[in-house]
């Protein structure tokens, strides 16, 4: 009997619905749902898996009205609480679409780009670096931890006080995070 089309169950497996936090384990990260999982953990993983150029929030807040911040989040978490005088950019703008809309912003100074914890902001630094590398910014940085880090060490936020959990499972690790 000859079997036909059947997936390998690797394939398969990958064709089943996951929890959207199951995404950013499945690419590395530590699962924000286990209690054993520290911001300090999911840190790590983003500078091993997207070794870009970081920032940690007590450097970049005293700086903060001088640089180039890019927000890198979905635009419900960005209408809730944001980095003084940032520019909210979708996680899946194309590089080309960031370099035609602020090359001339970004020319000569330093950016700064993040998001919940740093994951998809370093992939759009990653995405951006050789594609706006010609209008020469003076930096390119990713802010290591993200809001969530900002917020851990009791940095001001514009708008509310509070940053948007962007799901449950990540909710958990905030709060963990702020409860120590």
């Amino acid at each position: 009997m000859q079997r036909r089309h059947l997936l390998p169950f690797a394939a398969a497996a990958a064709l089943v619905p996951l929890p959207a936090a199951a995404w950013f384990w499945r690419r590395g990260l530590p699962d924000p749902a286990d209690a054993t999982t520290s911001l300090a953990d999911v840190e790590r993983a983003v500078s091993r898996l997207i070794p870009v150029p970081e920032i940690t929030p007590r450097e970049l807040a005293p700086r903060l009205a001088s640089m180039v911040l890019f927000d890198v989040r979905e635009a419900e978490e960005f209408a809730q609480s944001r980095l003084p005088g940032a520019h909210r950019l979708p996680p899946d703008m194309p590089a080309e679409a960031f370099r035609a809309a602020h090359a001339e912003r970004v020319a000569g100074r330093e950016v700064v780009f993040y998001c919940a914890v740093g994951w998809r902001s370093g992939r759009m630094l990653e995405r951006v670096q050789a594609l706006i590398a010609s209008a020469r910014p003076a930096a390119l940085l990713n802010l290591r931890g993200g809001l969530f880090r900002w917020r851990a060490e009791g940095l001001p936020l514009e708008g509310d006080a509070e940053v948007h959990p962007f799901d449950a499972q990540w909710g958990r690790l905030l709060r963990r995070t702020l409860e120590r």
